[in-house]
C-alpha cells in the first residue's frame, strides 16, 4: 500500500512540475534591442578598410549611429606578379590612395517578432563626409610607357579631397549570447569627388562588410 501511495505521489509531482519549472524554460524571450558598438572590416572591389561604429537604440527596432573607416585602395589596373623566387612585383601602381568615410547610419531590424534572437536580418542606410588622400608614386619608367592621355590623367603631386558618401546594405546579425554578435552584409557605397583624385572622380564600390560587435 505504501508503494502505491508513493507511486501516486510521484505521478502527481511529475504532472505538476513541468508546468511550473520545465515549461518556463521554453517561454519566448522578447526581442532584445540595445545599443551597439564594435569594429568592422570591409572588403571593397578595389581595396579594403578597417574601422569602428557606435549605434544608439531607438523605438521600433531602429538604431542611429556613426561609423568611420580607413580604406587603402588599389589603382584601377594594378596587379601583382610573383616571380620565380616568390618576390611580388607590382605593375600599374601609380598611386597610394586612402579614403576615409565618416558616416551617419540608420539601421532597422527586420522580422523581429517572427525569427529567433540568434538570427537578426536588417537593412541599413548610411551617408556622410569622405576625405581622400593620394600620394603618387615616382614610377616614371612605367608612366612613360602609357599613352599620352593616360600620362596626363594620372597625378604627379599629392592630392587631398573632401566629398560625400551614400550607401545602402542588407545584412544579418548572428549571436550566441545577449552581448556579442557577428554581422555580415553586402552594401553599395557611392563615393564621388567633384575634382578627380588618383585619376578619377567616381570611386563608388560594392562592399562586403564584417562587423564584430557588442550590445549593452
Amino acid at each position: 500500500m505504501k508503494k502505491y501511495y508513493l507511486s501516486a505521489l510521484i505521478l502527481i509531482l511529475l504532472m505538476t512540475f513541468p508546468q511550473s519549472s520545465v515549461y518556463s524554460q521554453y517561454e519566448e524571450i522578447p526581442p532584445q534591442h540595445l545599443n551597439e558598438y564594435g569594429a568592422g572590416i570591409t572588403l571593397a572591389m578595389s581595396g579594403f578598410g578597417l574601422g569602428g561604429f557606435y549605434r544608439l537604440a531607438f523605438p521600433n527596432f531602429f538604431h542611429v549611429g556613426a561609423s568611420v573607416d580607413f580604406f587603402m585602395m588599389r589603382d584601377e589596373f594594378e596587379f601583382t606578379y610573383y616571380d620565380y623566387y616568390g618576390v611580388p612585383r607590382q605593375f600599374n601602381k601609380f598611386n597610394r590612395l586612402f579614403i576615409i568615410p565618416l558616416s551617419i547610419e540608420l539601421k532597422r531590424r527586420l522580422f523581429q517578432n517572427s525569427i529567433e534572437e540568434s538570427f537578426r536580418p536588417y537593412v541599413v542606410g548610411l551617408g556622410g563626409l569622405t576625405f581622400g588622400m593620394n600620394f603618387p608614386r615616382a614610377n616614371e619608367l612605367e608612366r612613360s610607357q602609357l599613352p599620352p592621355e593616360e600620362q596626363e590623367r594620372l597625378p604627379t603631386e599629392d592630392e587631398y579631397r573632401l566629398s560625400f558618401n551614400v550607401g545602402l546594405g542588407i545584412g544579418i546579425d548572428f549571436t550566441s549570447n545577449e552581448s556579442y554578435y557577428v554581422s555580415i552584409r553586402p552594401q553599395f557605397r557611392l563615393i564621388y569627388f567633384p575634382e578627380p583624385i588618383a585619376g578619377k572622380s567616381n570611386h563608388s564600390t560594392f562592399e562586403i562588410r564584417l562587423e564584430l560587435g557588442k550590445r549593452k
